[in-house]
């Protein structure tokens, strides 16, 4: 069994969620330390202007070292007027706008307290509308003990699954020896992309999922996050090269 896992993203890129797709199961880690300037409370669309970042505000005022689950949004900014309007001006020309819109107009008339609610709700729409059928967990459901590499292990053994993928991102700090060293496997992924049909000039990576599905949609989009051939996959524990 492959189990993987992440902390929520907001309107996540496209890689997260293939991620996902290629896991029997799927861990939503929001007990860990929230870091600033990450993809937890913004995520890029496309515009006319290029690649633009869409942020969710948070209250950070003493709150340096708040774990994920903890982090409240400030909603003294009327963001959510300003992330929907921003939709709308980007994506009403798109092929599957008409899809999508109404589940955008309902997201932003919620009024949000926890930004780890407010991604997960998103990415489990995204999943459901992907049809994906990867078991989802949360970690508020289970205790694990150790950091970094201890921790995944801990994971996967909670979780009876004697693999783990981690993206490329996390070679800095997974020791691959401790998984072999407690009769468990891990592999590497990064996704780099396909171009797919967009608006507004020339193409650019890595977008937000939701650009590829305002383009694409669904089907079209599964078709490209769940294609090996747009991801590196790494052997079975070693490096990706």
């Amino acid at each position: 069994m492959i189990l993987s896992g992440h902390q929520p993203n907001y309107l996540p890129y496209p890689g997260l969620i293939g991620k996902i797709m290629m896991s029997d199961k799927f861990m939503y880690v929001t007990k860990v330390q929230f870091e600033r300037k990450s993809w937890q409370n913004r995520n890029n669309i496309k515009t006319n202007e290029g690649a633009t970042l869409l942020t969710v505000p948070i209250l950070k005022k003493g709150k340096f070292d708040q774990l994920i689950c903890d982090v409240k949004i400030n909603n003294d900014l009327n963001w959510r007027k300003k992330h929907f309007n921003s939709i709308i001006l980007n994506y009403k020309n798109a092929k599957f706008y008409s899809t999508y819109i109404d589940f955008f107009e309902d997201l932003y008339k919620k009024d949000w307290i926890n930004l780890s609610e407010l991604d997960i709700y998103i990415m489990n729409y995204i999943i459901n509308e992907l049809s994906i059928k990867t078991e989802i967990l949360y970690d508020k459901d289970f205790y694990f003990e150790g950091n970094k590499t201890d921790f995944l292990v801990d994971m996967c053994k909670k979780t009876n699954c004697d693999t783990y993928i981690s993206n490329k991102g996390s070679e800095n700090y997974v020791e691959i020896g401790v998984f072999t060293q407690n009769s468990l496997n891990h592999k590497y992924i990064n996704y780099i992309g396909t171009k797919y049909t967009q608006l507004h000039g020339e193409f650019i990576n890595n977008m937000s999922i939701i650009d590829m599905l305002f383009n694409e949609g669904a089907t079209k989009t599964k078709e490209i996050i769940g294609d090996k051939a747009n991801y590196q996959i790494g052997k079975l524990n070693l490096k990706l090269e």
